[in-house]
């Protein structure tokens, strides 16, 4: 596929050989169909979020610079309630969702596919991407049967752009993109006989090396993986770092698992390598790389130079937010779009579901079982009790329900928990305790492998030394994932920090030796062995390995259902005929250490439950720089 920029005038080739051209590519990834500076769960302006806030950095980077290319790395229309919204009833029949059209009218050059962009079916997703005015780019899957692939595999985009003496010169850039492989497991149920992911490494060569011979000027990988690392396999969930070091790629963006590179202590790529960038994600940063491209006498221009840097939204300075709100002004049918995209998102999470005696808050989760994780643990259960009764031999077998606070500070910042209180229960509280719209999945797991899914979890923690003096050891890795925090309603074991956990925050490097969970036990008190079988409901990312738990994706599958656990959640809440009051199973408690004084970070609204937090020993010592308010506990 070749895109060819409007022209005014014909554009020179280069063909002396200190001619210099700087081009500046911008990228967002992991937008999550966070669009507006809002949050939807608590009904709220939140300036920490949303393209919006990020449009304002990328009118800026333009204006430093003229030659600019801007991209996405997927998983831009799953996430936030506005994506729930734009395919309810409430959006007009025909209309452009909303994240299509603020991307259309910021100008995208290009875009790939993340796995959750998935995870509505491949119906919702060829009519949403019809409306985009830039292309879509995906080396590794193609649709099965008859029909195009799902989008193309790589765009060839001809731009033309003005060099350091103000000449201007063409200069052809070829752009492809990339998807976990894993995604057909993650979303089987959607994609099944539908279409095949294939591994990134091999697809992508191919696309590279099928754009070098068309005579490309430069090649851009969007790549929703990781950045892994040096010695992961080929076809690996998680291979940015790998991505690079391709002959014949010049730039790989990174996404997937919401992490940020580089950071300011962060090496920079070493030379001969692709420049590489990890933009964040809900529009946490802009990925930013300059490069300097120097003219070739007989063939393309050529990277000579890269500088890598992110930028956040509050450097975005107020003169250019002025000048991005009279460019909206200009924009009266977009602005009227974006308009009806925020007030159907807010009458949609507005529909009220039940009530709840009890608030139902994760600020604690990380430290002991919470009424937020237990009442999914419930509605997991009710929604597969008719398929466990109708089988003797699942019904023989004990039923663990497997939950994960999914906004619980961590990675996400101080900011990111949840605190419905008690009181009505709306749709947009069910988005808050649940935030993806993963399937359902029944699992049968030996023992063994309900240990080591366990120790994985435990990777939430800091190393606690118990014969350490001084000062309070930090506790909680605020690198971790709290949506990686499984706990197992219907066990009861402890968790020993004073040992080094079996995996990193990413979950990639396994350790052996001795683990961190402890008298493994049904919740009847009967230790489990690692014979022992179980029945586990849980989600069918989880259940396919997803985050990196390979001990989930060994289990045997009876079940992997389409239908969100979210929409069981809001079935379960919706037919109580009473205020909901989870009882909170005790399933995980940690492992006594003398009594050593450790630092628990969390997120500042943590002090509207006082009596929660001096129920579970904590005492509260003021908010951090970083926004996260600090308390102090003893193990």
């Amino acid at each position: 596929m070749i895109v060819t920029g409007a022209v005014a005038e014909e554009a020179a080739r280069a063909t002396e050989k200190d001619v210099v051209l700087r081009l500046r590519v911008l990228a967002t990834s992991d937008l999550h169909a966070h669009l507006f500076p809002f949050n939807y769960y608590s009904d709220c302006r939140d300036d920490a979020v949303g393209l919006a806030g990020v449009a304002a950095l990328i009118e800026q980077a333009r204006a430093e610079c003229p030659n600019t290319l801007l991209f996405d790395n997927g998983d831009t229309l799953q996430g936030a309630p506005l994506a729930d919204a734009a395919l309810s009833e409430l959006m007009p029949t025909g209309e452009t969702h909303p994240m299509i059209a603020a991307m259309n009218a910021l100008r995208y050059d290009a875009a790939t596919l993340g796995n959750h962009d998935f995870d509505f079916g491949l119906a919702v997703l060829d009519r949403t991407l019809s409306a985009a005015s830039y292309p879509v780019v995906l080396a590794n899957a193609r649709r099965l049967g008859a029909g195009p692939d799902v989008v193309v595999r790589h765009a060839i985009l001809e731009r033309v752009l003005v060099d350091e003496t103000g000449i201007r010169r063409r200069l052809r850039v070829g752009v492809t993109g990339a998807t976990p492989p894993q995604v057909m497991r993650w979303a089987r149920a959607q994609l099944d006989g539908q279409m095949e992911v294939g591994a990134i490494l091999p697809a992508v060569r191919r696309e590279v090396a099928q754009m070098r011979a068309q005579g490309v000027d430069l090649v851009i990988v969007l790549a929703h993986s990781g950045l892994g690392l040096e010695g992961d396999a080929a076809e690996g969930e998680n291979v940015g770092r790998l991505l690079s070091q391709i002959d014949g790629v010049d730039v790989v963006v990174a996404g997937h698992t919401h992490g940020v590179f580089p950071r300011p202590d962060d090496t920079p790529s070493p030379a001969g390598r692709a420049a590489l960038v990890q933009p964040g994600f809900w529009g946490s940063h802009l990925g930013q790389i300059d490069l300097e491209l120097r003219a070739t006498p007989d063939g393309p221009w050529r990277v000579s130079t890269s500088n890598v840097t992110l930028r956040a939204p509050s450097e975005a300075i107020a003169e250019d937010r002025k000048t991005l709100r009279r460019h909206l002004h200009g924009l009266p049918v977009f602005r009227q779009q974006m308009a009806r995209g925020h007030r159907l998102t807010r009458a949609y999470s507005a529909r009220p579901l039940g009530q709840s005696a009890v608030p139902l808050e994760t600020y604690f989760s990380l430290l002991a079982p919470c009424a937020a994780t237990q009442l999914i643990a419930d509605a997991q259960r009710a929604a597969v009790a008719p398929i466990v009764a109708e089988r003797d031999d699942l019904a023989a077998l004990p039923l663990i329900s497997v939950t994960t606070p999914f906004r619980a500070g961590g990675r996400g910042g101080p900011g990111h928990y949840t605190d419905v209180p008690a009181g009505e229960i709306l749709l947009r509280h069910a988005a808050d305790l649940y935030a993806y719209t993963n399937g359902l999945a029944l699992l049968c797991a030996t023992g063994a492998q309900v240990r080591e899914w366990l120790e994985r979890s435990a990777a939430a923690f800091h190393l606690i030394d118990p014969a350490r003096q001084g000062a309070p050891q930090p506790m909680i890795d605020l690198c971790f994932a709290s949506y990686n925090f499984d706990r197992m309603d219907g066990l009861r074991y402890a968790i020993d920090l004073s040992q080094i956990a079996r995996t990193n925050v990413e979950g990639d490097e396994i350790r052996e030796g001795p683990g961190r969970i402890r008298d493994l036990c049904l919740s009847s008190g009967q230790p489990v062995r690692d014979t022992d079988r179980f029945l586990l409901v849980s989600n069918a990312y989880r259940a396919a390995g997803g985050g990196h738990f390979p001990a989930a994706a060994a289990c045997e599958t009876v079940l992997v259902s389409a239908d969100p656990v979210r929409s069981a959640l809001v079935s379960y809440i919706a037919s109580a005929e009473h205020p909901l009051d989870p009882q909170i199973e005790p399933s995980f408690r940690f492992t006594p250490l003398g009594g050593v004084e450790v630092l628990v970070h969390t997120g500042p609204g943590a002090a509207g439950h006082a009596a929660r937090a001096k129920e579970l020993g904590l005492i509260p010592g003021g908010i951090e720089q970083n926004g996260f308010a600090r308390y102090l506990m003893r193990l």
